[in-house]
Formats: structure tokens, C-alpha cells, sequence
């Protein structure tokens, strides 16, 4: 019988001790879901804070062209898309994101790979005109993003015009390497996070090979570099992505750096089409100004003189400009004379006192 009752006092203790073993890890299981809970609610609250500064920042860069910045974030992946196959009249389906948080960008023109990661983003505008401003195009990376511009003799002269321009930028991880023939090209790993090697070469020139040694072999879940290839002058020119059958076309060297800043073709194009809608709408707008100032200048006689540079000419060279912008997406610029014809315009209409165009 006292066998019995100590049997029964030891399960007694023993179902005690696992009582409070379960009690003990449900207690301890809802404070660490709390934590992991209060810990997740922190980083998406401050994601959403740097989303919405990040903002603030962009408009300021698009605001001061030519002007390079940096600013400190933390170390969170911000994500960039824009589609080119779902644009319309107002713009084209695009945006930044961080931790879930999204910013539409539907009618900016933003250059930028599809994620970014580190602690100093780094913002730089340019103007690009035709020759009236049409937009400021915005140019967004970091610093761990490295870029290598690679040339050759016979393409020195657009490697010279892209290179003293982005020297403006003393925030870019860049290099230069002139090279005499394309299998003198190496390159070696400084643990960047991605890698984009600029070519002013024949396009496929380059050994891949020789990258993927150095690099590492690219997936479809971690692209660590890639090439794009270009040919032309600073007025236009052909892009060739590396991982694309089609080249794409550039007008001036601001669209020239989109390119360069962009993630692939699509994302490039969707911004060249963003501009290409702006440009039909500032061209209308210089239309209707050209066409006042021709009746105003008319009206007065010792103005009338000044007709001259707002008449039948001037304003089919706008229009040429307008109805012909959409040739950016698909061929080099065919309205070049038209460019010079109204940039000539506006400077002889100064030398005479007149009203400038734009």
C-alpha cells in the first residue's frame, strides 16, 4: 500500500514538473512571437519611412541637375520596376519599393538597376533637350554597384564624351581601361554586389569566359554582372544589352546614360517611352508659343521684323520634332536638322532683340 501511494505521489511530481514545462514554453513562445512580431512591425514602419524619404530625395536630385548626392540609408533592398509593355498617354506602369512598401513612378523618368542594396544611395540628374528641355532624366544606384567603361582606339571619342561627364559624379565606383584588342581586357573581383561593364567596342567582342573567371557564373537568382555594348557618336547611337537580340537607340549622352543605369533593355525602353510621351507634349506647348509670338511680333511694326524667327519654318521644325520623337524607340534620331535649325534660330533671334523661342 505505501508502494502504491509513493508510485502515485512521483506522478503527481512528475506530471507537475511537465505542467509547468508547458505552461513555461507557451509563456515563453508568445514573448518571442511578440518580439519577432514588435521587431518585424519596427522594419516595415522603418522601410516605410525611408520609402517616403527616398521620395523626397529623388524630386530634390530631378530638381538640381548636374548635381551628384549621396545619401545614407540602411542596409535594405530597394526594388525598381517600370513595364514598357503597359504605358499610355499619362506615362507607363513603374515604381520603387522597399519591405512592401511601394512609391509609384508612372510618369518619372528614373534610371536604376531592379535592386539596389547598401548604405549610400547615390542620385544624379541630367537635362535632356531637343533642344528645348524636355525633362530632367534621374539616375539612381549605389555604391556597391561598380562600373567599368572599356574602349578601344577607334572608339575613344564617345568613351571620352561619356567618361568626362560621369567624372562629374565623384560618388560612382567606376574605372576606365583603354585596351588595344578585345582579348587584352581583365578584370578582377572587388566583392561588389553587381558589376556593369560598359563597352565601347564591337559588340560580343569581350569574352565572357574571361568575366565569369573573375566574377563568377551568373544565375537566374543572382545576376552578378553583365555587358552592354555601344556604338555611335554623343548625338545618337545603338545600345546592344548583352542578353538581348535587339539593340535599342539613344539621342544625346543623358539617354545614352539611362542606358548605362538601367537594369536591362525593357527597363530602359519604358523610360525612353515616358520621355518620348513628354517630349510630344513640351513640343506642343513650344508650338503654341511660337505661334503667339509670330501674331504678336506681326501686330507691332517696328517688331515685325522678328516674324522671321517664329514663322512657317521655325514652327515645322517643332513639329517635326513632335510628331517624329517617337522614332527614339525603335531607330537612331532622324531629326537632327531640325535640332541645329531651331538652335540656330534662337541664337540669331537674341542677336536681333527678339524673343527667344525657348
Amino acid at each position: 500500500m505505501a508502494i502504491a501511494k509513493n508510485k502515485n505521489g512521483q506522478i503527481d511530481v512528475q506530471f507537475h514538473w511537465i505542467f509547468i514545462i508547458l505552461i513555461g514554453a507557451i509563456i515563453l513562445s508568445f514573448f518571442v512571437g511578440l518580439s519577432v512580431w514588435y521587431k518585424n512591425t519596427q522594419e516595415q514602419k522603418n522601410t516605410a519611412n525611408i520609402v517616403v524619404a527616398l521620395d523626397s530625395v529623388l524630386d530634390t536630385a530631378k530638381e538640381s541637375p548636374k548635381t551628384a548626392r549621396t545619401t545614407t540609408i540602411p542596409d535594405i533592398t530597394l526594388s525598381f520596376t517600370c513595364s514598357s509593355d503597359e504605358c499610355n498617354d499619362y506615362g507607363c506602369a513603374s515604381a520603387f519599393s522597399g519591405g512592401g512598401i511601394s512609391h509609384g513612378t508612372e510618369t518619372e523618368i528614373l534610371f536604376s538597376l531592379k535592386e539596389l542594396s547598401g548604405n549610400d544611395l547615390i542620385t544624379w540628374a541630367l537635362e535632356w533637350k531637343l533642344p528645348y528641355t524636355i525633362s530632367n532624366f534621374l539616375y539612381v544606384t549605389t555604391d556597391n554597384v561598380r562600373y567599368i567603361f572599356v574602349y578601344d582606339e577607334e572608339h575613344k571619342e564617345l568613351a571620352y564624351a561619356v567618361t568626362s561627364l560621369l567624372a562629374e559624379n565623384d560618388y560612382l565606383t567606376k574605372e576606365t581601361i583603354k585596351i588595344e584588342e578585345p582579348s587584352d581586357f581583365a578584370i578582377i573581383d572587388k566583392n561588389d554586389n553587381f558589376v556593369r561593364i560598359v563597352a565601347f567596342l564591337d559588340s560580343d567582342s569581350l569574352s565572357e569566359t574571361t568575366v565569369e573567371t573573375a566574377l563568377g557564373e551568373n544565375s537566374a537568382n543572382n545576376k552578378k554582372w553583365d555587358i552592354i555594348y555601344v556604338d555611335g557618336s554623343e548625338e545618337s547611337g545603338t545600345i546592344y544589352f548583352s542578353e538581348e537580340s535587339v539593340s535599342v537607340s539613344y539621342a544625346g549622352l543623358p539617354l545614352l546614360l539611362g542606358a548605362i543605369f538601367s537594369a536591362d533593355r525593357d527597363f530602359y525602353m519604358c523610360n525612353v517611352k515616358k520621355a518620348a510621351l513628354q517630349g510630344k507634349v513640351v513640343s506642343a506647348v513650344y508650338l503654341e508659343r511660337t505661334k503667339a509670338l509670330y501674331d504678336a511680333v506681326s501686330a507691332v511694326p517696328e517688331k515685325s521684323y522678328c516674324s522671321y524667327y517664329y514663322g512657317q519654318d521655325v514652327q515645322e521644325a517643332i513639329t517635326t520634332i513632335m510628331e517624329n520623337v517617337d522614332i527614339l524607340l525603335s531607330n537612331s534620331i532622324a531629326f537632327s536638322s531640325a535640332v541645329q535649325e531651331l538652335m540656330d534660330n534662337n541664337n540669331y533671334a537674341v542677336i536681333k532683340n527678339c524673343p527667344r523661342v525657348y
